[in-house]
């Protein structure tokens, strides 16, 4: 093939007390990557949709993917150059240097005939993520496979599918600032206490049944971080009061998506846009403007498109 583009969705990671271990793919939100055979050995990128992001191919995580791809595949003597565009906030915790780089990998294997299979494409938008945001497989594995993975372990890598209700809906909202995910990182403790990480681990267990039931109830008693958040909530002005808002306008539990500073609700289809509608509100209220998406869970993951 000539020519392929690869389409990647985004994803939300953590999910309140599944740190670094839960995420899930998103519709409605994602990056594209096109890839097309050169002449010079190698991966250049070629254009980007954002200024800001880089075009360095050792910098940029499509580009690094891609890279991983021919290596692995035994192509280094083929050439390639790549086409990005965003769908995705930047620093936004929704997932998108993950995204990236699964689309850039799965672009790269489809130009190269699909050689790999999903295990391998993995590891090679792992290994480009790390470069730039660290080894965290929480939003490159349901950004490939779809649906919602919890990740068992890292070296090797060992993950769960999981189930999330049809009923429940995402509401995001994306306030019009953001936060690096390596700021972010160097709020967090070092150490843990005994009786935060037993919330956690309890937390976790519930909101993995909450979520697979579809119960509201025991979605909202589990969606808490006890670890992260409390830390990180300086970094997201406006977001304690936008939780609050969804809170009350019946959301079953909020918590900040990724790195933030994106606002994750999880509700169900009736009251997605009352939701919607009180944490637009609570962010313009306090000036700072946010972008709304509702989504469900995307099943299928990146795909050639």
């Amino acid at each position: 093939m000539k020519r392929v583009t690869a389409y990647a969705p985004g994803s939300t990671s953590n999910l309140g007390p599944g740190f670094d271990c839960l995420g899930v793919a998103i519709t409605g939100m994602g990056d594209r990557v096109t890839a097309e055979g050169a002449s010079a050995p190698g991966v250049r990128v070629r254009a980007v949709s954002d200024a800001r992001i880089p075009v360095e191919a050792g910098r940029n995580t499509a580009a690094l993917a891609a890279a991983e791809v021919l290596r692995r595949a035994g192509a280094g003597a083929i050439g390639v150059e790549i086409e990005i565009l965003k769908g995705l906030p930047l620093a936004g915790g929704l997932g998108g240097s993950a995204a990236s780089a699964v689309a850039g990998a799965v672009a790269a294997n489809g130009l190269l005939g699909r050689p790999l299979g999903d295990e391998a494409i993995l590891e090679c938008a792992i290994e480009a993520e790390a470069v730039v945001a660290g080894r965290h497989p929480d939003n490159a594995a349901p950004s490939l496979l779809g649906g919602a993975i919890l990740v068992l372990g890292v070296q090797p890598l060992r993950y769960v599918r999981l189930t999330v209700h049809p009923s429940l809906r995402l509401v995001f909202a994306t306030p019009a600032y953001g936060v690096e995910t390596a700021k972010a990182r160097e709020v967090l403790p070092k150490t843990v206490g005994r009786q935060e990480a037993v919330g956690q681990a309890s937390a976790l267990a519930g909101l993995v049944i909450g979520l697979e039931r579809g119960d509201g109830e025991l979605v909202r008693r589990s969606m808490i971080d006890r670890i992260a958040e409390p830390r990180r909530i300086p970094l997201y002005p406006g977001y304690a009061e936008a939780r609050e808002a969804a809170l009350a306008t019946g959301a079953f539990g909020t918590a900040v998506s990724g790195a933030g500073p994106t606002l994750l609700a999880v509700t169900d289809e009736a009251g997605a846009k009352a939701v919607s509608r009180a944490v637009d509100s609570a962010y313009r209220q306090l000036g700072h403007p946010a972008r709304i998406h509702v989504a469900r869970v995307d099943e299928q993951g990146a795909r050639l498109t």
